[in-house]
């Protein structure tokens, strides 16, 4: 029982100086041990290492996951905090402290990962929520094999060199797929957390009894016991040593290296972008971040997919306080999207109040006077400032006055309430004479000067036939003034119009993109109808060749709109069956040419290279851009008060690319004669008009069949 007593007390005696230091962050981690418990009150003044020198293996550990213990003996801890081993038992359980911390705890070793100085040093310089994502990224950017961490476990670790650490060789296997280690009995070691108590965030509580020695490590002689070196010792060469190996570490290369390592990974340069936008957000004080940012949806790159209407409109005046111009060029590409597609979800009121709640909102509470100058200088100025620009760009590009004439009322009212002193004050009356502009405003059509871009000593243009002979007009001039036309009506053509038309087809909110539309329909009809009414063969097939002059002009004028309506009607059915007709058509070769850029398959990808290598002013034919917005609608979907914003984005660029040429005209002289005769000729538009058409091509196949037959009778009686 002597023996007993006095091996006990020498375990108690050789204990590493433990204090429960709690990890700061958590109020769960900050509880004191008793003041009268065992551990701390047979702690000898004399603290010592329990085996080797001063001189044991150091490393450093990243904790992948949360880890408590109520036990004063063991150091509780959190994912992603960096740790520096100091002593590492067989049975499992390591001695470690704090990075610049003077406190030691056993940990188990199950719940880290092993660093390099490098790595250490490197994840000491991101942010902590951020460095399990760094190691990981670090281990796929490492593809070179590495040995394990232990091949075999010595007999006696390595003693360290002033100079230098000794870092045992890394290995990537899972300390769980490690031997079974053998713990005392008194102290099990705490299982890895499962993944659903990882998903709830919830931290580990364990309560074993630290490990103790083996009877091995038990020093029996009390002169020995003398000469091993206090704790503190070693406590304070750590220090000097992290002292000296973070000075040997620049953050600017550091950030540079992540840099490159992210860029190569994800081969995003928006992906590496939206990580350094998460660490800038992160390094900001709380009362600094967007109230309402969590929710908001992002995919990896950072591209916004949904967000609640309150949370859409903050980002809208929000911007953060460091941007490079790729950060600042997206800001207002959001900000164009937002206000060109805002009256598919909520109305133009209810944007109007939340802007106006947004410039009057009320600082967070609880700030020092410090931070509230921070917060008042930082966020409120620069909302306040925002809001002001939104409405103004709402006002002079977003058709403000001709979607909601009764918000302008509104807004003046509430811009009037911004007078001297505020530093605003003018820039609200910038806007107010700006309603003002656009309101007494008389529209006008007046097309700029115009001269025909055609070559000066081109042939004088034929005068109508009065008749209305189609053949007698100049192909050149008729094209001409299809362009025209159809550039007026083009421009017309708003952006609301384009989104609008995903859910509505018909009706005043697009009657602008439908007469574009129906121009299409009604030129195809003229043309199908100059074929059919002509009783005489040789006219017939001189209108076929007329209009494929007609189509060619147009394509040399980037007017594929009307090109496509000429071309389609060419190659109907009601006129392909014509073959006697077209037998005698001298320019099928350039038809052909013309019909690949009809070619459905990609999309109407002929179609859409057309218009986006098109050089000065063009016209283009949208069929397929409609489709691609009505099939948006169909592909993304609004999720209860999240709004799909990813679908928004993609309506905006269709419709952008869509009208990207109306702000070009012809430089063309109109002639009224020609402009009078296309309109008298497609006005009369059939409303039965497939049923009609091909009633007329019977008629005409038949009597060409007719007419074969007789020739070839002649011709077998000689004549």
């Amino acid at each position: 029982m002597t023996t007993l007593a006095r091996s006990q007390s020498l375990r108690q005696t050789l204990h590493l100086s433990i204090d429960p230091a709690p990890y700061s962050s958590s109020p769960a981690f900050n509880r004191s041990p008793d003041s009268t418990s065992p551990s701390s009150s047979s702690r000898p003044s004399t603290d010592s290492s329990p085996t080797s020198s001063i001189e044991d293996t150091i490393y450093s550990v990243l904790c992948m996951h949360d880890f408590y213990s109520d036990d004063p003996d063991q150091l509780s801890f959190r994912k992603n905090e960096i740790l520096e081993v100091v002593r590492e038992e067989s049975n499992g359980w390591l001695a470690a402290l704090r990075n610049r911390g003077e406190l030691v705890g056993w940990i188990p070793k199950a719940f880290v990962k092993p660093l390099t100085d490098e790595m250490a040093d490197r994840l000491l310089n991101v942010r902590p929520e951020l460095r399990i994502y760094e190691y990981d990224a670090e281990q796929l950017y490492n593809s070179a094999p590495t040995k394990k961490f232990y091949d075999s476990e010595p007999e006696r670790t390595p003693q360290l060199d002033r100079s230098r650490r000794y870092i045992p060789e890394r290995r990537v296997t899972d300390p769980r797929r490690l031997p079974p280690a053998s713990p005392s009995p008194a102290t099990p070691l705490p299982s890895i957390p499962t993944a659903a108590a990882r998903a709830k965030g919830t931290p580990i509580v364990n309560k074993p009894t630290p490990p103790t020695p083996t009877e091995q490590d038990i020093v029996q002689d009390p002169d020995s016991l003398r000469r091993l070196p206090k704790l503190s010792l070693v406590q304070e060469n750590l220090q000097r040593e992290r002292v000296s190996s973070d000075a040997s570490m620049s953050p600017d290369s550091a950030s540079k290296r992540s840099d490159d390592k992210i860029r190569k990974l994800t081969g995003s340069d928006e992906a590496l972008l939206h990580y350094n936008n998460v660490l800038m957000q992160a390094n900001m004080p709380w009362y600094l971040k967007p109230r309402y940012s969590n929710e908001l949806e992002t995919d990896n790159d950072g591209k916004l997919l949904k967000g609640t209407k309150r949370a859409l409109v903050e980002k809208m005046v929000s911007e953060l306080p460091f941007r490079d111009p790729t950060r600042a060029a997206e800001e207002t590409s959001y900000r164009r999207v937002f206000l060109t597609t805002f009256r598919t979800f909520m109305s133009a009121q209810e944007l109007f109040e939340l802007l106006v709640e947004q410039y009057r909102m009320d600082h967070p509470a609880d700030l020092t006077e410090a931070e509230f100058e921070d917060w008042k200088e930082t966020v409120h100025s620069t909302t306040q400032r925002l809001v002001l620009t939104i409405f103004s760009m709402w006002l002079e590009e977003h058709r403000l006055l001709e979607e909601e004439p009764t918000i302008s009322r509104d807004l003046t009212a509430f811009l009037e309430l911004i007078k001297q002193p505020h530093p605003l004050a003018e820039q609200a009356q910038l806007i107010i004479k700006t309603i003002s502009r656009l309101t007494f405003t008389i529209p006008t059509t007046r097309e700029p000067p115009c001269t025909s871009i055609s070559p000066t000593n081109r042939r004088r243009k034929r005068p109508v036939d009065p008749r209305g002979e189609l053949l007698r007009l100049d192909p050149t001039d008729v094209a001409e003034q299809l362009s025209l036309l159809e550039s007026r009506l083009y421009r017309q053509i708003t952006p609301q119009e384009c989104i609008r038309y995903a859910k509505i087809q018909t009706g005043k909110e697009v009657e602008h993109l439908n007469a574009f539309c129906s121009t299409h329909d009604k030129i195809a009809a003229w043309v199908t109808t100059t074929i059919l009414d002509c009783k005489v063969l040789a006219r017939r097939s001189d209108t076929v060749d007329f209009w494929i002059k007609v189509a060619e002009k147009c394509r040399n004028l980037n007017n594929f709109a009307s090109m496509s309506a000429i071309i389609n009607a060419l190659s109907s059915t009601v006129v392909t069956r014509l073959h006697l007709t077209w037998a005698h058509v001298g320019r099928k070769n350039t038809l052909e040419a013309l019909l690949k850029h009809n070619d459905p398959s990609g999309g109407f990808a002929g179609y859409r290279n057309l218009q986006l290598s098109a050089e000065g002013p063009c016209v283009p034919f949208v069929g397929m851009y409609l489709s691609d917005i009505v099939h948006i609608k169909d592909q993304y979907q609004d999720e209860g008060d999240r709004i799909s914003f990813a679908q928004r984005q993609r309506w905006y660029e269709v419709a952008k690319i869509m009208l990207r040429s109306q702000s070009k005209h012809y430089p063309i002289a109109e002639n009224s004669e020609t402009v009078q005769f296309i309109g008298r000729a497609t006005a009369r538009f059939p409303k039965d008009w497939q049923a009609t058409f091909w009633a007329k091509s019977q008629v005409v196949q038949h009597s060409e069949i007719a007419n074969a037959d007789i020739r070839r009778g002649l011709e077998a009686a000689g004549f």
